[in-house]
């Protein structure tokens, strides 16, 4: 937790008790909350975007400070109090309180692995059609892409071809629609690219594979034992830009199109991006944004641990995940957010 956002938090507190409760209903300040997210601003994750053109941080009384990256994980910049909140993946998280980081998930809003097999959309290929044909790998590290997939739904590995194509988008669609192979193990970025080549796609992986925690919202216990408001306040703003964007599509593309134009000079890569980020931002189950799914969690750390990434014997993840403010998270008039969105630019 950064000096600035303490003082300012303290101040707050004090002010409150000096003044009463008579509007316990009014928005606290809670200033500049200090935030990392493993990318700059992009329509990727569109929330941050919408939410600040709309005034949904605002409302929250928070002013978002995106701090750039390093060479640190997101986990580092949380523990050592350089970010009040960060966005990090379920195996970094992991990592980290394996080390002996004291972190705490509050909030997952990215459900779907960044990682997947995609096919040509109406080939209706599935999985198990590929038994005896070709998967094109971006790069050798999407073979453990297709071992996980095959072994999960009880194939050999060994009954496929695979071969390196490397990562021009452009010869990831041709080897995919000249039949070269039957379908592409890569990244999330890899299938954007493919998308502005002019291919529609869809992900065949199995449910069992997709259903990853990428991208969670984490905090330092102290953070959330004494700023719990204002984090609650920030990961609302966040939900509702992130219904927004699910909402309307059009209107969303043309926010990041205005916050982040450098993104948008190949329209195409623009568009594509807004596309595939759409299925890892819904709700899970078309229930309330943000919910922890702990059986995902436990899963991966128990991959973790029988892969050898992690040194302890057995992680409990009920230990380190607090799901205390996706409640308030998720109070909101969904109504109100569509029109907001629906009446961006008129």
């Amino acid at each position: 937790m950064t000096r600035k956002f303490l003082a300012l938090l303290i101040a707050v507190a004090m002010l409150a008790a000096a003044c009463g409760s008579d509007d316990e209903s009014a928005t606290a300040d809670c200033g500049t909350i200090d935030f990392l997210q493993p990318i700059p601003e992009s329509i990727i994750f569109w929330p941050l975007l919408v939410s600040n053109e709309l005034g949904y941080f605002a409302d929250e009384g928070i002013e978002v400070n995106l701090l750039p990256g390093g060479d640190l994980p997101e986990t580092a910049f949380v523990d050592n109090g350089t970010a009040d909140i960060a966005s990090a993946g379920g195996p970094e998280v992991l990592q980290a309180i394996d080390a002996g980081a004291d972190l705490v998930v509050v909030y997952d809003y990215w459900n779907i692995a960044a990682e997947g097999l995609v096919t040509l959309a109406g080939a209706g290929l599935s999985v198990q059609d590929l038994v005896g044909g070709t998967i094109g790998l971006v790069t050798d590290s999407d073979l453990a892409t297709v071992t996980i997939i095959f072994d999960q739904l009880g194939l050999d590995p060994s009954s496929v071809d695979t071969v390196v194509l490397g990562e021009s988008p452009a010869i990831l669609a041709e080897s995919l629609e000249s039949g070269t192979v039957h379908a592409v193990a890569g990244a999330i970025m890899d299938f954007i690219g493919m998308g502005a080549a002019g291919i529609d796609l869809v992900d065949i992986a199995p449910d069992s594979f997709r259903a990853s925690p990428t991208a969670s919202f984490i905090v330092t216990p102290d953070t959330l034992a004494n700023n719990s408001d204002c984090i609650e306040g920030f990961l609302r703003a966040w939900a509702k830009g992130t219904y927004a964007g699910l909402h309307n599509a059009e209107n969303t593309q043309a926010i990041g199109r205005a916050a982040v134009p450098e993104e948008w000079e190949d329209e195409a890569v623009g568009v594509a991006s807004y596309e595939v980020s759409v299925a890892p931002q819904e709700s899970v189950g078309g229930k309330d944004f943000g919910v922890v799914q702990t059986d995902v969690w436990q899963t991966v750390a128990n991959q973790l641990i029988a892969a050898g990434e992690l040194d302890m014997a057995e992680i409990d993840v009920d230990d380190f995940i607090d799901q205390s403010l996706v409640g308030g998270a998720n109070s909101w008039d969904r109504s109100k957010v569509q029109v907001d969105i629906d009446g961006y630019g008129s």
